[in-house]
């Protein structure tokens, strides 16, 4: 077989860490193209990374000269160009989160069935090597029965503005916290039943008072379907750098996994001090690797299409029942939203 042809769509901060690990080189493919509707920003990629710049992202996916794309544009055009991709026989890795309605999920979900291609989601958490550890483990017993997970994330800036708009982005939960919600799901091999949120614009008021149902801040609880609990919270913007961690309690013993600080620990009379995470491209440098690598060769047939849709569209699920639960102040049931 030979090599795949990747188009990345989107050269945003996602789509050029995919970009950049495509053109160094993913055994079994080539970067062909980046598409990005602004001309500048596309030209600007393309020289960097050697390839050909797009401007028309749909006709990108479709381009007879792609075999697979890379989705890592705006969450409200996800859909359009996974369908299109789909439909003219493509591969594709989106980054979450899946859509930004289940309409569009489902539209999608359509097209991969009426196709004969790969879909995978892009939660890179699962090619960690500290999380896959923690997943082993689990796996093992080491803990007993996950009887309670939590997962956090915080970044350190904000997300761009069209992210605001919690019906074209999902808001909070959607932009920072998918990850969180399927780190939950894979960790403890449960589904979210039920959930209850709190957030608020704490930071940035003024975001919210043109945005409604922004928030910078957010808490989540959620019961499961096999009788585990999981609370999650996200943040954003968090001055002190990125930090993504999670715990899980079980009738054995509890396990941690991720860290705020990176680097060598220093110890003085006066202070004990370590460096902050400065960012989520470069703690997941390596997971984004493997994740690319993992894609590459399940397009192939080398390795199961995993995380797939369902994974992207059970996460989506819970972002809508979050967001739904923030809107009317009570617990919603996944049932509702299903």
């Amino acid at each position: 077989m030979s090599d795949l042809a990747v188009l990345v769509v989107g050269a945003g901060r996602a789509g050029m860490v995919h970009a950049r690990n495509f053109a160094a080189g993913v055994p079994g493919s080539h970067l062909v193209g980046i598409a990005d509707p602004a001309t500048d920003v596309a030209e600007r990629a393309a020289a960097e990374l050697g390839c050909q710049a797009f401007v028309d992202p749909v006709a990108a996916v479709t381009d007879d000269r792609v075999d697979a794309v890379v989705i890592a544009s705006p969450t409200f055009s996800h859909a359009d160009l996974a369908v299109a991709a789909l439909a003219a026989g493509k591969h594709v890795l989106s980054e979450k989160p899946l859509a930004a309605s289940l309409a569009d999920a489902h539209r999608i979900e359509a097209a991969l069935g009426a196709a004969r291609c790969v879909f995978m989601m892009a939660f890179m958490r699962r090619f960690d090597r500290g999380f896959r550890r923690a997943r082993e483990l689990i796996d093992q017993g080491a803990v007993g029965e996950p009887l309670y997970i939590r997962s956090t994330t915080r970044g350190p800036g904000l997300p761009p503005p069209w992210a605001w708009d919690v019906e074209r982005s999902g808001g909070l939960i959607a932009e920072v916290n998918s990850h969180d919600i399927d780190t939950v799901r894979w960790l403890s091999g449960q589904e979210f039943a039920r959930v209850r949120a709190i957030g608020r614009a704490a930071k940035r008021p003024e975001i919210a008072a043109s945005h409604p149902g922004f928030v910078d801040v957010l808490a989540l609880q959620a019961s499961l379907d096999r009788g585990g609990l999981a609370h999650i919270d996200g943040a954003c913007p968090a001055d002190y750098g990125y930090d993504a961690r999670a715990e899980v309690y079980g009738t054995e013993g509890v396990l941690f996994v991720g860290d705020p600080a990176e680097g060598p620990l220093v110890v003085t009379k006066q202070q004990v001090r370590r460096d902050p995470v400065a960012g989520w491209a470069r703690l997941f440098q390596d997971a984004y690797r493997a994740e690319d690598r993992h894609f590459i060769a399940a397009c192939r047939g080398d390795a199961p299409a995993e995380p797939g849709l369902r994974d992207g569209l059970r996460a989506l699920e819970v972002v809508i029942a979050v967001n739904r639960s923030l809107r009317e102040d009570r617990d919603v049931s996944l049932g509702e939203v299903r």
